[in-house]
């Protein structure tokens, strides 16, 4: 499964919150650009079974660079299930913490 955020805030945020730890490069992926950052983790299903996730973010702000991005990631990747997070419900509260 791959969540895919328009920020990288937004996904480092995102990786915290589900205790994601590790952290690999793009660079450490063929045909992906160095510019990703990827944490890794999975999640125990209902029958048991893991499903590994990756969180990982755009180059740039902007559609465009979302656009280029999203369509190189998921074409190359190949994720089961995509979540495109934390643009549209994402504010900060007096904390400083995206929610």
């Amino acid at each position: 499964m791959c969540i895919l955020c328009a920020r990288p805030a937004e996904a480092e945020e995102i990786a915290d919150y589900l205790g994601f730890k590790e952290q690999i490069s793009g660079s450490e992926i063929a045909k992906v650009d160095k510019g990703h950052t990827f944490w890794l983790g999975s999640f125990k299903l209902q029958d048991g079974s893991e499903l590994e996730c990756y969180v990982t973010h755009s180059r740039r702000q902007g559609v465009q660079w979302f656009t280029a991005d999203a369509s190189m990631l998921l074409h190359i990747l190949n994720p089961r299930f995509v979540v495109h997070a934390g643009v549209c419900a994402g504010y900060r509260d007096p904390h400083g913490k995206i929610k």
